[in-house]
C-alpha cells in the first residue's frame, strides 16, 4: 500500500526542518534583522541615546568605588537607586574587590567609560560563544547560528549588557571554566572560576563540584585566584561583607525581582511582599525554602554520583550544577539566569546530535519561560495591567529553571545508563592530562 500523505502540520514542519536548504534560508531570514536589532539595543542606542535610567555600572560599581576612594564604607546604608526594594539594604552587594577594581573609573569621563564598558560586555558575550562552541566541538555553521540567535535574543542577557553588569563577565568566565572542565583538570579553568567567584558568589557551587570530583589543579587554582583577589581588593571590608551582607542575602525576599524558590513561596503566603510590602520571609517560609534547597542539592548529588570520563558526561556534570544553582540560593535576580545559557546550549546540542526531540523541546521551553514570557509578564505587571490575573506569571522564570534542571537530571541519568549498559556500551573518550 502507498504511504499515507502527510497532512498534519507537525509532520510538514518536521520534513521542512529536515531540509538543510530550508534551514539555511530560515536562519538567514532570522539572523539579519535580529543582529541589527541586537546591535542597536545593546550597543548603538545606549551610547547615542543614553537616557536617564539607572545603570548598574555607574550606580553600583563606580558609586561604591567613589565611596571607597573617599574613605567611606562601601556597605553603608543604601542611598542609591541601584538598591532595589527589599533586595538590599546596603549600597553594594558585591565583594569589596569589585569596588577596589573600579577605583580607576572614578575620575574618568562617564560617556567614555560607559561606551568602553558596553564594548567590553559585547566582547564577553562573543568570548562565551566562541569558547563554548569550541569546547563542544560544534562545527556546523547552522547550529552555531542557532545558538548565536538564542544567546543574543535572551532577554536577561540583553538587560545585563545595557546595565554593564558584571554578570556578563561571569558568563565568559563560566565558558572558560567549562572548557577546562571538559579538557580535564586544567589550572586555567580554575583561574576563570576563582575570578568569577571573587567578583560574585554565584558560581560557588561549581567550586564544590571540583572538590567533590577531585580536580586538584582546578580547585587549587580557583582558591588561589579567589584568595589573591579578595586579599588585594580592600580586605578591610571583607569581614563586613561575609558576616553582614551575605547572611542578609541568604534570608531571601518575596519582592518581584527575586525569582528564587523561596521568593515564590514568600509571594504565595504573603502576596504583598511582591510589591515590597515587607520581605514576606517568616519562620515558615524560611523553613520551606531550606527544605527546597536541600531537596535540590540531594537530588543533584544523587544524579551526579561519580565523575564521568567522557566529554559528554563531563559536559552534563557541569550543566547540571549550573542549572541547579538558582534553585538552592535565596536571592536570584533575573540577570543571574543568563548563566543558564550554558546548560541550555549543552543540552540543546546533545538533543540535536542524538535526535532527542523531547530534550530539545524541554530546552526550548526553558528558554521561552525564562526569557520572553517572563519579560512580557513582568512588563505588564510593572505597568499595572492585569495584576490580578498575571501574578502567577511572575513565577515563569522559576518554572523555566526547574524545567531545565529536570531535563539535565534526566539526560545525565540516561547518559549514565547508556555508557554502562553492556548491550549498548560505547568507548569513553580518555581524559587528556
Amino acid at each position: 500500500m502507498p504511504p499515507e500523505p502527510l497532512n498534519s502540520l507537525p509532520d510538514r514542519l518536521r520534513l521542512a526542518l529536515l531540509n538543510r536548504r530550508f534551514r539555511s534560508l530560515l536562519l538567514f531570514v532570522a539572523l539579519v534583522p535580529t543582529s541589527l536589532s541586537y546591535l542597536w539595543q545593546t550597543l548603538a542606542r545606549p551610547i547615542l541615546l543614553p537616557g536617564t535610567a539607572p545603570i548598574d555600572f555607574f550606580e553600583d560599581y563606580v558609586a561604591s568605588a567613589r565611596l571607597l576612594a573617599s574613605g567611606s564604607d562601601p556597605y553603608s546604608p543604601c542611598l542609591s537607586r541601584a538598591c532595589w526594594t527589599d533586595l538590599a539594604n546596603a549600597w553594594s552587594l558585591y565583594p569589596p574587590v569589585v569596588s577596589w577594581l573600579s577605583l580607576p573609573l572614578v575620575h574618568l569621563d562617564r560617556a567614555v567609560t560607559g561606551a568602553v564598558a558596553l564594548v567590553a560586555a559585547q566582547l564577553c558575550v562573543a568570548l562565551f560563544v566562541v569558547v563554548l562552541m569550541r569546547a563542544l566541538r560544534i562545527r556546523d555553521w547552522q547550529l552555531i547560528a542557532l545558538w548565536v540567535l538564542a544567546v543574543t535574543t535572551f532577554a536577561p542577557l540583553m538587560g545585563e549588557i545595557v546595565a554593564r553588569n558584571l554578570q556578563v563577565l561571569l558568563l565568559a568566565c563560566s565558558a572558560i571554566w567549562f572548557a577546562g572542565w571538559l579538557a580535564g583538570d586544567r589550572w586555567w579553568g580554575g583561574v576563570a572560576l576563582g575570578a568569577g567567584i571573587a567578583l560574585k558568589l554565584a558560581q560557588a557551587p561549581s567550586l564544590l563540584l571540583g572538590i567533590w570530583f577531585r580536580r586538584p589543579w582546578t580547585t587549587l587554582a580557583a582558591l588561589a585566584t579567589l584568595g589573591v583577589l579578595w586579599l588585594a581588593g580592600a580586605p578591610q571590608y571583607l569581614g563586613e561583607y561575609l558576616f553582614k551582607i551575605v547572611p542578609g542575602l541568604n534570608t531571601g525576599t518575596g519582592f518581584a525581582m527575586n525569582v528564587a524558590p523561596v521568593g515564590a513561596v514568600a509571594r504565595l503566603f504573603h502576596p504583598g511582599s511582591m510589591f515590597g510590602n515587607g520581605t514576606g520571609i517568616d519562620t515558615g517560609v524560611r523553613i520551606i525554602g531550606y527544605l527546597i534547597s536541600a531537596a535540590v542539592a540531594i537530588v543533584t548529588a544523587v544524579a551526579l554520583r561519580a565523575p564521568r570520563s567522557d566529554r559528554d558526561g563531563r559536559a552534563l556534570e557541569a550543566s547540571l550544577v549550573i542549572a541547579a544553582t538558582p534553585l538552592v540560593v535565596a536571592v536570584v535576580r533575573p540577570g543571574h539566569l543568563l548563566l543558564l545559557l550554558l546548560p541550555m546550549i549543552v543540552l540543546g546540542t546533545l538533543a540535536f546530535r542524538r535526535r532527542d526531540w523531547r530534550l530539545g523541546a524541554a530546552v526550548a521551553s526553558s528558554w521561552i519561560l525564562t526569557g520572553p514570557v517572563y519579560l512580557w509578564v513582568s512588563n505588564l505587571l510593572a505597568a499595572g495591567v492585569g495584576a490580578q490575573f498575571l501574578r502567577a506569571g511572575e513565577e515563569t522564570a522559576l518554572a523555566g529553571t526547574v524545567v531545565l534542571w529536570l531535563a539535565a537530571i534526566q539526560t545525565i541519568r540516561h547518559h549514565h545508563v547508556t555508557i554502562t549498559s553492556p548491550a549498548t556500551a560505547v568507548p569513553a573518550e580518555p581524559v587528556t592530562a
